[in-house]
């Protein structure tokens, strides 16, 4: 499972104490375009109505997109995101934010993905920069506008990630899943795993290296086993 939360405060900052909100993302269908169920707590609001996010191709796109949709499923259901409204002098804002994605295991151990840092730039209110970084895609960084009469931190962090990685404040169309060209040798079909768009190239090659340790690394791998990555990583 996947926990994105969000703390008041910079990462230096973060601790349980400032957890403004949180968003689980676990697997309702495990396969190549999988189905998440999306169940998000808001500090002094309490749980909002579970949702899924459906047919979302696995290890083909950025962590924070899947983060992204995720949020914006929780708030706005399947109704299609608004644009946000032009802040102005009497809106809400926040000083500074962070976000984290975190993968927590059945025997309760995490391990931090990515994080994410959003802070007001200027003595304009509504005037942010957001910078985010993951395990495989590295760093993005945007400016952005937003304001609301009443501070959403779920749907601040939201376009915060739209813009880093849309130039937009609503999610732009999903990653297309990640597979490769095959050809046929010796009754197989095999590709070249150089081909690969990140994140697949990595994450291909991490399972390999788990699942197959004894097994030297290949640069002209067997289709199965990406399917089996596809399905199983």
């Amino acid at each position: 499972m996947l926990k994105v939360s969000i703390h008041a405060g910079l990462l230096n900052e973060r601790k349980p104490e400032n957890v403004m909100a949180s968003v689980d993302i676990a697997y309702q269908k495990k396969e190549a375009l999988a189905d998440y169920l999306i169940a998000s707590t808001v500090r002094q609001e309490g749980e909002r109505k579970p949702q899924v996010l459906t047919n979302y191709p696995r290890w083909s796109g950025s962590l924070w997109d899947l983060a992204a949709r995720a949020l914006a499923r929780s708030i706005y259901g399947e109704a299609k995101v608004p644009p946000s409204a032009t802040p102005d002098k009497r809106c809400a804002y926040a000083t500074r934010l962070c976000a984290v994605i975190e993968h927590h295991t059945k025997d309760e151990r995490s391990q931090l993905l990515g994080h994410a840092e959003l802070w007001q730039q200027g003595p304009a209110r509504g005037v942010y920069t957001v910078a985010l970084e993951e395990d495989i895609l590295g760093k993005r960084e945007a400016r952005f506008e937003y304001g609301a009469k009443r501070l959403d931190a779920l749907d601040l962090v939201m376009r915060g990630l739209c813009w880093a990685l849309f130039q937009q404040d609503t999610p732009g169309p999903r990653p297309k899943l990640i597979l490769p060209t095959c050809i046929r040798v010796a009754d197989e079909d095999r590709f070249d795993v150089a081909s690969l768009a990140e994140p697949a190239r990595s994450g291909f090659a991490r399972y390999l290296a788990a699942t197959r340790p004894t097994v030297a690394p290949t640069e002209w791998a067997a289709a199965k086993d990406y399917v089996q990555f596809l399905m199983e990583a």
